[in-house]
């Protein structure tokens, strides 16, 4: 099994909600988890970062920019990879949403949830919270090192 040459890792961002900034935020989460020694995993993590940033950009704030700040945590050591969602806009628990009924036909299913709940499978743990006007979204994802040699 191949060891992991990192050590824990903490990076932050802060942006406003602005269409324009979006590609900053993925920027900034593949940056992040690209080294984790399993591409794999980096790929899983980026998506989520991807959708639940998406959304907080579309629907924390309704038509006005608002902050969002994102913390990303790489503890090789406990094999875990640690991102907090933060932003001050309507509180909502992503947590609370029910996986999509895929039987439905395309035009007939409500918009949304498809991005949370390919979150939700691709995290190992999840956990939200309302404290003094922020929506707080911290997801934890296990690592393990590829055994591929790259």
């Amino acid at each position: 099994m191949q060891e992991f040459e990192l050590e824990m890792s903490k990076y932050a961002m802060e942006v406003l909600t602005k269409s324009n900034n979006m590609d900053k935020v993925m920027d900034f989460v593949e940056l992040s988890v690209r080294d984790l020694g399993n591409p794999h995993i980096s790929k899983q993590l980026t998506l989520v970062g991807e959708e639940l940033a998406y959304n907080i950009f579309s629907y924390a704030y309704d038509d006005s920019p608002g902050a969002f700040v994102l913390k990303i945590n790489l503890s090789p050591e406990n094999n875990k990879v640690t991102m907090e969602f933060r932003d001050e806009g309507k509180p909502f628990n992503p947590l609370d949403s029910g996986v999509p009924d895929l039987s439905v036909p395309i035009a007939e299913r409500k918009i949304g949830g498809l991005g949370i709940a390919l979150s939700k499978k691709l995290t190992d743990k999840q956990i939200y919270k309302y404290e003094n006007g922020h929506n707080i979204l911290v997801i934890e994802k296990n690592i393990e090192p590829s055994t591929n040699a790259g």
